[in-house]
């Protein structure tokens, strides 16, 4: 920092070099006018020839400054303007041997034109301290001890003594003017500084906005692809849907006409008892891939949004007795015995048929998995709401399964488990039907030991 500053002490000292050097050769001349009459010729010849010759070098130095103040030459380029300061200086002090008139008048007007010189110093030679004072006392210094020491008059000592204070106080202003020269130099530079530092916060910033634009297009770009594909998926969701709908409807109808003849055939007495049983598999078969059918269909109708409530109030003794004409014959297969709750005079507001398919397809699941001669009880309680319990005596579910049993095309594994599998729908069903009525399922269940679904259904609709 010091380095920086002193070069531009320097090139201030250069560029405010042309002032001084007119005001040397305008004094110059002015000083040999008034005195051509009071001094010698040779003497004010000899004066004008030193002062063209030190204004020579220093004119020299100025039109050259340019070439050499480079940070190396710095010191170089000083060194020399010390040079021609001092010599002026030495040139125009020294002229009191020479140059001395004998005229009052002209001695105050001397002295005026010289104290002019030192006084304009100030503001050309004042960058670098030491410069100033050399020209000042160079110039000051003969003149104050001419006169204080004349003893020809006595009031040389008091032109003396006002020339000391003069130099003096010109020094004081020197001094100021480089403190204050050095304090413009320091906010310049930091000044500098500062609008450096704005430069790369600037370009800071533009890189961080040029980032941002781009994450911006990438997002929006990425957001477009995302609602294509979503729009893509929904389409292929809802095509998926319609074809199962449309497939499942369409399959029921040969299906009906499968089990419908296989019941004919069963019940004539002529047909033969060895074709009897392929009937038979081909009736459990029909009937069993009528209700994945009709379990499929169902599926399609929940996730088109087209599963409807048709709610009436009924008494939940209905319920019951249609589940048992319907369950008890599967579970008598099995020797599975089916209790029901003994007392309910309750009634429920509701979906009669859903809430109905509920507890067949809960119960069926539950003869599926259940052992033989084992049994299963249904319960029913109202307090806050309408809960049904069905518990079975079978293998159990591990308990990291009891909450994805819900979840479509889910497999209830049971070491019962008989060799024709559902679609894993039955129970996702059961849930989407039970969330209609603004109900709620959960299970639990004892690995070994069997397994208790709930279902509750709110009291008021």
């Amino acid at each position: 920092m010091n380095n920086e500053i002193f070069t531009k002490e320097v090139v201030a000292l250069y560029r405010a070099l042309p002032i001084p050097i007119v005001a040397t050769l305008f004094n110059s001349i002015i000083i040999a006018f008034i005195l051509k009459d009071q001094v010698p010729h040779d003497s004010i010849m000899l004066w004008i020839g030193l002062n063209f010759l030190i204004l020579a070098v220093r004119l020299t130095s100025f039109l050259r400054f340019k070439e050499f103040i480079h940070p190396q030459n710095v010191t170089l380029a000083y060194r020399i303007y010390m040079v021609g300061i001092i010599g002026s200086g030495v040139i125009w002090g020294t002229s009191i041997f020479y140059l001395l008139p004998n005229s009052s008048i002209h001695m105050m007007m001397l002295i005026v034109i010289i104290g002019g010189m030192v006084a304009g110093g100030v503001g050309s030679s004042s960058y670098r301290p030491e410069s100033y004072i050399f020209y000042n006392l160079f110039v000051i210094t003969p003149y104050a001890l001419h006169f204080m020491l004349d003893n020809s008059n006595d009031n040389s000592w008091m032109v003396g003594t006002a020339l000391v204070l003069f130099a003096a106080m010109m020094i004081i202003s020197s001094k100021n003017f480089h403190a204050n020269f050095t304090e413009v130099v320091l906010l310049q530079r930091q000044q500098e500084e500062l609008i450096d530092h704005l430069e790369q916060e600037q370009l800071y910033v533009q890189h961080l906005n040029d980032n941002l634009l781009q994450e911006i297009v990438e997002k929006e770009k990425y957001q477009t692809e995302l609602i294509t594909a979503l729009e893509e998926a929904n389409q292929a969701a809802i095509a998926k849907d319609a074809f199962f709908a449309t497939m499942s409807h369409e399959l029921r109808t040969p299906l009906n006409s499968i089990i419908g003849f296989s019941q004919i055939l069963m019940k004539r007495n002529d047909t033969p008892n060895e074709f009897s049983t392929f009937i038979e598999k081909i009736l459990i078969s029909g009937r069993h891939l009528l209700d994945l059918v009709n379990t499929i269909l169902d599926f399609s109708k929940m996730k088109a949004g087209k599963m409807e409530l048709h709610p009436t109030t009924f008494a939940v003794s209905e319920i019951f007795q249609d589940v048992a004409i319907i369950g008890e014959p599967l579970a008598n297969k099995r020797h599975i015995s089916l209790k029901f709750p003994t007392t309910y005079d309750k009634s429920m507001h509701g979906d009669r048929k859903m809430i109905q398919q509920i507890m067949i397809n809960i119960l069926s699941n539950a003869i599926k998995f259940s052992p033989e001669h084992s049994s299963i009880t249904i319960n029913y309680e109202c307090s806050d709401n309408h809960l049904f319990t069905i518990c079975d005596q079978g293998s159990g579910i591990a308990a990291e399964h009891l909450e994805t049993i819900f979840d479509p095309f889910t497999q209830i594994e049971g070491v019962t488990q008989t060799a024709i599998k559902g679609t894993g729908l039955g129970l996702a069903i059961v849930k989407e039907m039970i969330h209609a009525h603004h109900g709620k399922i959960w299970a639990t269940s004892t690995l070994g030991e069997g397994s208790c679904f709930y279902f509750s259904i709110p009291i008021e609709p």
